[in-house]
Order: structure tokens, then sequence, then C-alpha cells
């Protein structure tokens, strides 16, 4: 008898350790490092893989570092979006972060299967700007969203204030040790491209790898991204920018790549689209800065990966081969498109 009350107070001390070291928590704040999660086993701390899914015409971003996940939008389509999230291993996992940049479909369809129940995936934070809409696909999405709040504790937040606490900016650490900047946008009332939230994404290693993801912003939002004094406050200089607006005219300028100084843009976007995308304009401004680019049409699922040590910098791979190409949907767009007035 007394060699079994021995076995079960060692058995006891051993799962009171375990929970001390493993134990499931939220946020330790508004902005703070999102605790550890016992159900994940997850390469270590501090490599960050970036993966610009392809989606079609549509943006996906899937980030992960430690055992910390982040999807920024969800591309067009739920079934592609179903697929992605199956091979990448999602199931029964935590989401710990998911940002939806602005209302257009071809960003918010596809996080629909992230409330699928046979997926039994946790989400803990989910952004979005709130704004009315009458789109039927996107009251669905907030429904599911609003259930979980009710049922799992997720956390709803407003891009315009990320973080409950008035501030312009919300900075969350993962527990791979980055950290994720989200930036208020443009104010509304202003057109959904335009109301796109900009995140910076900065490795655990600061020197090593930064990236910059604004959605579908325009000139006027990327004229806002300056003004709001984001260029001192994270900084907006990054080693890759996501191509706003899927390559369009009117999501770069001049003065954006000379903020920015990515060496690399990456392009989400559909082989075959309506818009011109990539307009030759947006091609043209890459080129003059020295910038490079992917584009998910014709290289793929574009992976960035950084293993987060001092000095370690980033590697950056496409799916297919081929830089600086070309798509069957390219063209010029017209002066106004390029303003912002229409593509």
């Amino acid at each position: 008898m007394r060699r079994i009350l021995i076995a079960i107070a060692a058995l006891a001390l051993l799962g009171i350790i375990a929970y001390g070291m493993f134990g499931m928590g939220g946020s330790s704040g508004a902005g703070g490092m999102i605790q550890r999660d016992a159900s994940v086993n997850d390469p270590p701390a501090p490599a960050i893989t970036v993966r610009d899914l392809d989606v079609g015409q549509g943006d996906a971003t899937y980030i992960h570092n430690g055992d910390s996940r982040v999807l920024i939008d969800g591309g067009p389509d739920a079934r592609r979006m179903g697929f992605l999230l199956d091979s990448l291993g999602l199931n029964n996992r935590t989401m710990d972060v998911v940002i939806l940049t602005h209302q257009h479909s071809d960003h918010y369809t596809g996080l629909l299967p992230l409330f699928d129940s046979r997926r039994h995936i946790r989400i803990r934070y989910f952004f979005e700007d709130k704004d009315p809409s009458a789109a039927s696909t996107l009251a669905r999405l907030r429904d599911s969203v609003i259930s979980r709040v009710q049922s799992d504790s997720l956390q709803y937040r407003s891009t315009d204030d990320p973080c409950g606490d008035g501030e312009a900016m919300c900075t969350i650490t993962l527990r791979g040790g980055a950290t994720m900047h989200i930036m208020r946008p443009l104010a509304a009332p202003a057109k959904p491209n335009n109301r796109s939230v900009a995140v910076k994404l900065v490795g655990a290693d600061s020197g090593s790898f930064t990236m910059w993801i604004a959605g579908d912003a325009e000139h006027s939002a990327i004229a806002h991204f300056e003004a709001e004094g984001y260029a001192v406050n994270p900084g907006m200089k990054v080693d890759v920018l996501k191509a706003d607006h899927h390559g369009s005219c009117n999501g770069v300028t001049p003065r954006y790549l000379e903020l920015t100084q990515p060496t690399w843009a990456v392009a989400s976007l559909g082989a075959v689209n309506d818009y011109g995308h990539m307009h030759q304009q947006a091609k043209a401004e890459y080129r003059n800065a020295g910038v490079q680019w992917y584009r998910t049409d014709q290289n793929g699922t574009v992976t960035i990966q950084s293993p987060g040590l001092p000095g370690s910098g980033y590697t950056i791979t496409p799916s297919r081969p081929g830089k600086d190409l070309n798509g069957p949907s390219d063209r010029r767009a017209s002066a106004r498109g390029c303003a912002g007035g229409d593509s």
C-alpha cells in the first residue's frame, strides 16, 4: 500500500510540473505574449516561415513562428483554402491570430473553413474593420466569429482599435519571438481597398527578416500610412513587400517603395483575371526601384524562411522557378485606374 501511495504522489507531482511548463493560456495583455499551447509540437523558436499561398485571384498569407500560427486573409475560394488548411496540418490546431485586411470576397471567403467544426481549429484573435456590409458571405463569417466569442473565448477586435486601448498600433509577440505590428487603417468612410489594415512582421532577429503586408491598400491608404507616422514607428523599411492589390498600379508609388525599400515583392493573383494584374506600370515601378518580384500565378506558393538567429538572414523560395515574370492577363492600366479609379 505504501508503494502505491508513493507512486500516486509521484505521478501527481509530475502532472503539476507538466502543467506549469505547458499550461495553456491566452494573451497576457492587449498586445502581449501569446502563451504556449500544450497541444502543439512544432519546430523551436525563433525560426519563422511565411507562405504567400497560391489561392488564385485573391490573398492569403500563412505565418508560422515557433508554435504560433497566423493567417492574414483567406483568398476567394473556401474549397481551395480548406484543402490548404488540411495540407498544412492545421486541423486540431490553434490559430493565434486571423486578420481580414478588408471586406472584399477575394480576401474573406476562404476564411469560412476555419470555422468548420470538423477541423477543430481554435482561434484566439480575429481582426477586421467591422464596417457595415450587405454581403451574405461576410455575414456568415461574422456570425461564425461571434459564435466563437460566445463559446470559445475568441477575442474579436476592430482594426480601427486593434488593441482595444485607443492606440493606432497593436503589437503582438508570437511564441517564437517574432512580432506583428497591426496598424489602424485609413478611417471610414473610404472604399474597402483603402480600409486595408497594414501589418509589419518582424522576425525574432529584426536584422534578419521583416515584411510589410497591406491588403489592397491604394494610393490614399499608402499616403495615410506615412501621415499616421508608421514610417517612424514601427518603421516601414522591410526585406519583403507583399505587393498591394495583387500587383495593381494603384497599389504602388515611388514614395511607397522609397519608404519600404524591399528587396523582393510578392504579388498574389490569378493567372487569368479581369483586372490586368500585374499592371505594366506597377512592374515598371518595381523595376525602377530595383525590386525583384515573385507572383503566385506564375511561381505558385512563395515561401520565406528565416532561422531568426542574429545575422541569419532569410531565404525566399517559389514553388516554380523564375523571377520578374509576366503573366497572361498583364496589361497597361488607364491613368484613372492607376490613380485608384478602377481596376
